[in-house]
């Protein structure tokens, strides 16, 4: 209601333009929340709104705590790139947007900030007014336990209007912009997410992290995200993924660095990584995630996590795929798991002469002749797992 109140102060009926550039820039902002590929209109059409020659925003992952998206719009020219390699963590824009939140307002970085300080700052001066700048109001839309999302209005060097020119159409925007950006990290918190960059990721039954060239951790899905937190085999140590060994730490340095330099391939290697507890090793793949699709121009690698034994379909799914019945598909998914009958018949307490009728059905069931290759079309149905909790894995 109070937003409401709000613009029908600003938008009378008469200016029907005025209502209807509400609407186009409304759109514009949760169209970019569901496709993180609109960002880019979204602020054009936030900073032609309300009248200022640019603007921009930034999502930081807590967990990793990495920039895990940068965009802009206007006169700002610098290159998401080097943001997120360099300039965002030595930005302290962040800090003061924090600040702004927990006032309820937006502050402005050449009054919050001394001149002194500004003079020698590296990414004031070799960043922002090397890129056209001179002045960002901004403010921290929304913060959960995961992830921040912040927004800035850029002032150009040389801009002598006000900045915004319309601080009314500001205020009662600032709302709006809060909403999309608590639905938009509520979404990627569910696990949804557009792209690759934004999240093809989060549908990966398996682990999947982005990493830089160095192996910074930028963006992981939740799967990876519990694995990390885990500890058991892989972490994120000064930034970084790590594995439990230093050689394998090496090894998987090096697979990151050739996968991120490729910029082509389906892989760049693959490795085992030694968990804690006598657990399977995690099984490793490195490849490079193509430019542009990560959102920004900067080289980068994904690497997936795997367990072996957590690949296989289950019992239930493969006996309603081929008919099998539950001793039966129990059987099945032992073999695939490289036992043998003489195994089986002592860990079960059986007569191989039944586990042998049992496996000649199998085979029937599955038209197929030979134990291999009932273990390859086990092994090859495609498995998705609903998400665990840490105490799962234990």
């Amino acid at each position: 209601m109070a937003l409401n109140r709000g613009l029908e102060k600003i938008f009378n009926p008469s200016r029907r333009c005025a209502v209807s550039s509400l609407q186009k820039t409304v759109a514009a902002i949760f169209d970019a929340v569901v496709d993180e590929g609109q960002t880019s209109a979204a602020l054009e059409a936030v900073a032609k709104f309300v009248g200022v020659s640019g603007a921009g925003s930034v999502m930081l992952n807590k967990f990793t705590g990495q920039i895990s998206s940068a965009a802009w719009w206007g006169s700002f020219t610098g290159r998401p790139a080097d943001y997120v390699s360099h300039y965002g963590k030595i930005d302290p824009s962040r800090a003061l947007w924090d600040k702004a939140a927990a006032s309820g307002r937006l502050l402005r970085v050449s009054e919050s900030l001394p001149p002194s300080v500004l003079r020698h700052d590296e990414w004031y001066n070799e960043w922002l007014l090397a890129g056209g700048v001179c002045d960002i109001l901004g403010t921290t839309l929304y913060e959960s336990p995961s992830r921040k999302i912040s927004c800035g209005l850029y002032r150009a060097i040389g801009d002598v209007d006000p900045s915004p020119r319309d601080a009314e159409r500001l205020q009662a925007l600032m709302p709006l912009l809060q909403n999309a950006a608590r639905l938009r990290v509520w979404l990627i918190d569910a696990g949804y997410r557009s792209v690759l960059g934004s999240g093809r990721l989060q549908h990966l039954a398996r682990g999947a992290i982005l990493t830089d060239a160095g192996g910074r951790v930028v963006e992981a899905n939740q799967a990876a995200e519990r694995i990390l937190r885990l500890g058991d085999g892989l972490t994120i140590r000064d930034g970084q993924i790590c594995a439990r060994r230093n050689f394998e730490t090496t090894k998987l340095a090096c697979l990151i660095a050739s996968a991120a330099g490729s910029g082509r391939g389906l892989s760049a290697g693959c490795m085992l990584v030694t968990r804690d507890g006598g657990r399977p090793s995690y099984v490793i793949r490195v490849g490079p995630v193509s430019a542009g699709e990560a959102g920004y121009d900067l080289p980068m690698a994904v690497v997936l996590v795997s367990v072996p034994n957590d690949n296989r379909v289950s019992e239930g799914e493969l006996a309603e795929l081929y008919g099998l019945s539950p001793a039966e598909s129990r059987v099945a998914i032992a073999l695939a798991q490289g036992k043998r009958l003489t195994e089986l018949a002592a860990e079960w307490g059986l007569q191989i002469t039944t586990l042998r009728t049992q496996l000649s059905s199998i085979l029937k069931k599955c038209e197929v002749e030979r134990q291999s290759d009932l273990v390859r079309i086990v092994s090859s149905i495609p498995v998705v797992h609903p998400l665990l909790s840490e105490t799962d894995h234990t």
